[in-house]
């Protein structure tokens, strides 16, 4: 089982983690981005316009793109319908706000155990379909997608979304498989996120962001679809600005911290950002986010190809928003294949070495460090 090795493996790295180097900033994107150019940030303009040729040549729906490289907008496009100030509806790019969320909450004292039984926080919910099993999901399994429920996106999502009460829907479902067992993408699972944090926190998910996430950053450009019981969607339903996008980006590329602040805490950033779970090759999951150990760059991933992409290597943060039909187009090619190349030749550009084995071990540590403070 997943999270037995979890376990096995905490009791080997019982404090430490790996965290990536943040060199220092000569300023902060809170209020505005600063504009620079791409030879000054050793990266070929060229390179990066060929790109935008070939988005349009090949018809592909891309409305935004901006590239971060050390702090600076190097380069950004927009793209009709797109426009500077649209506030882009991100899909599953969510996914990895809540992701974040919880590093904080854990950090604030509103999450103590990552263990702690999901069916614990909805005592007044009615459980269809029970399997005794339930009883055994964890917070642990929500964040890694290891709940054993049956969800599948495109025959759960609209149901979900029609259904009288959201979370009574998704604890409802089949379960196929143990808890922890088996990787599969679920956003029902996340939302569930959202509502405990709601339980816990005693005032709505927006409002949690807002207060320890969002006004940290500078985020100002959002807005956030509710379910019927007035949870914000764990899983989708943000709303956000290209420029606002790569903010969040930009947290996790100096690992948590913002202008001398630690928003998220450095040990959650590193760990949910490495490959938890092996899936096919070059590719693994994180904690909600997406890990390309081939290409080494992970990235927050949302339907029709919005997403938000971190090069720790590079020092590069790329935000895209598009509209292109599921399975169309892969942006990754963007990034392989017109982004790394654009980096001057003469600077390093080979992908950053993940810690996987430390990163495992990120939720059952973090669960033992806050039992010990009790």
């Amino acid at each position: 089982m997943i999270f037995i090795l979890i376990l096995t493996l905490s009791s080997i790295f019982p404090s430490n983690f790996y965290v990536n180097s943040s060199p220092e900033r000569d300023y902060w994107p809170t209020e505005e981005w600063q504009i620079s150019t791409t030879k000054k940030h050793r990266m070929k303009k060229d390179v990066l316009e060929q790109m935008i040729d070939y988005v349009q040549a090949e018809g592909v729906n891309l409305h935004s793109v901006v590239v971060v490289r050390n702090g600076y907008i190097v380069f950004e496009e927009y793209l009709a319908p797109g426009f500077m100030e649209q506030e882009h509806y991100l899909w599953s790019v969510t996914k990895s706000f809540m992701s974040a969320l919880y590093g904080i909450a854990y950090e604030e004292g509103y999450i103590d155990d990552f263990d702690a039984k999901v069916l614990s926080f909805f005592p007044n919910i009615t459980v269809d379909r029970y399997d005794p099993r339930k009883e055994n999901i964890t917070i642990a399994n929500l964040l890694t997608m290891t709940t054993g429920l049956l969800w599948y996106d495109d025959a759960n999502w609209v149901p979900m979304v029609a259904a009288p009460n959201q979370v009574e829907y998704i604890l409802g479902l089949s379960l196929i498989n143990d808890p922890g067992t088996v990787w599969n993408y679920d956003t029902g699972g996340t939302h569930l996120l959202s509502a405990i944090l709601q339980e816990v926190y005693g005032n709505t998910t927006l409002d949690f962001a807002e207060k320890y996430l969002f006004s940290k950053i500078g985020i100002t450009d959002y807005s956030w679809d509710q379910d019927k019981q007035g949870i914000h969607y764990g899983g989708h339903g943000m709303y956000m600005t290209a420029r606002d996008m790569a903010r969040f980006g930009y947290l996790f590329l100096n690992n948590g911290t913002w202008d001398g602040e630690q928003v998220i805490p450095s040990e959650w950033v590193n760990a949910t950002t490495s490959p938890l779970i092996p899936l096919w090759p070059g590719w693994a999951y994180g904690a909600l986010w997406w890990v390309r150990t081939d290409l080494g760059f992970y990235s927050a991933r949302g339907r029709y190809d919005q997403m938000i992409y971190v090069l720790p290597e590079q020092d590069i943060v790329v935000a895209m928003t598009s509209n292109n039909p599921p399975g169309s187009f892969d942006p990754d090619y963007l990034i392989e294949n017109y982004v790394i190349p654009a980096v001057k030749d003469d600077e390093a550009s080979y992908p950053f070495s993940f810690v996987s084995l430390i990163g495992l071990t990120f939720i059952a540590v973090l669960t033992q460090r806050r039992k010990r403070r009790k």
